[in-house]
């Protein structure tokens, strides 16, 4: 059994690798390759021993031995590339801070061009409305003449459903002559006439409450004058105010309240006495032309009321006696019979 022996002299290990690189790596090296020109220079190749029984190089042995996939490449130009893009990303931060410092976002109006940002103006609409709410202020008026009098401070008015409502309003009992079918008839009708009655009184009592509302509005509105606020501060300015959406003009901020020392734009000016009186008088001239077509009213309901009521009266007596009451006519039946409600004309909007 022969042995090959194979001597070889001590040869030092090459430390060169192949230079390998990928496609993206590559573009990368070029880029940097630009600012700075490292160029690594390969060593020179090592020398080739050949064995004394095959007469195959070192080289090919040592290859076969370590699969190409299982090499460790060395990696000196990642570091390179990382700090190339740190320093891009540094350019580029400095140079967007420099194009910010330089624009003023303050003089920025959005709202005044086509392609508006939207809630950028949304912010502004709800700052000129905190600024409006900031000025307003509670005002108390003065009372008018005769308010103790009132019905909306005595609270005597009427009201739908109410059974204490319903005690001031007459009824009829019905005439002792009659039978007793007549009599049943007569409290029929006097029920739908009580029922009348009491539509009318509400109406009436509604009017009368109307009309001290708005002489109360004339007051309210002639004390905001005085104190130079066109706006009231109430639940219905709030909500009013929580609805706009439209960028409020000059003119609309001007009516709503001017700040004190501004003369040339008070609402004071045009206001004295004499526009007060007038005031009171529209409102006055208002509801007059409203209690004449109420009444009008009424009283036409309570003449269909009575012709129905008349007519139901003759087709009953008719019927319970037609021998004697055949040819009666409806104007001749009795008006103690079958009344007529009375429509109160004389009622008073306010009190003296």
């Amino acid at each position: 059994m022969s042995m090959a022996v194979t001597t070889t002299t001590p040869i030092p290990t090459p430390t060169f690798v192949p230079f390998v690189v990928l496609e993206k790596e590559k573009e990368l090296v070029t880029t940097i390759s630009t600012t700075s020109a490292i160029t690594p220079t390969p060593p020179p190749p090592p020398p080739v021993v050949v064995s004394k029984t095959k007469g195959r190089p070192v080289e090919e042995e040592e290859s076969q031995t370590q699969h190409p996939r299982k090499r460790k490449f060395p990696k000196p130009q990642v570091q390179l590339v990382n700090t190339a893009m740190q320093q891009t990303r540094e350019m580029i931060q400095q140079t967007l801070a420099v194009i910010v410092n330089a624009i003023k976002l303050d003089d920025i109006e959005p709202y005044h061009s086509d392609r508006s940002n939207p809630y950028f103006e949304y912010l502004q609409i709800r700052k000129k409305i905190e600024e409006k709410r900031k000025i307003l202020c509670y005002i108390t008026p003065q009372a008018p003449q005769c308010y103790a009098e009132y019905v909306t401070y005595t609270g005597s008015y009427l009201l739908d459903g109410k059974p204490l409502s319903k005690l001031h309003i007459p009824v009829i009992a019905p005439p002792p002559s009659l039978s007793e079918p007549l009599k049943e008839l007569f409290r029929q009708q006097e029920t739908v006439r009580g029922k009348l009655r009491l539509q009318h009184s509400i109406e009436r009592e509604k009017l009368i409450v109307s009309c001290e509302q708005e002489v109360l509005r004339v007051h309210c509105r002639a004390a905001r004058t005085i104190a130079n606020q066109a706006v009231p501060f109430s639940a219905c300015t709030m909500l009013l105010d929580s609805e706009v959406y439209n960028m409020p003009t000059e003119s609309q901020v001007r009516l709503w309240v001017v700040k004190k020392g501004d003369e040339n734009k008070s609402v004071r000016d045009r206001f004295n006495a004499r526009q007060f009186i007038s005031w009171i008088q529209d409102v006055d001239d208002k509801y007059d032309r409203m209690k004449t077509c109420l009444l009008m009213r009424q009283q036409h309901e309570a003449a269909a009321l009575n012709a129905v009521q008349r007519m139901e009266w003759q087709l009953k007596v008719q019927e319970l006696d037609p021998a004697v009451h055949k040819s009666l006519c409806v104007n001749e039946v009795p008006s103690f019979y079958v009344p007529m409600v009375d429509v109160n004309d004389d009622f008073v909007l306010l009190p003296a």
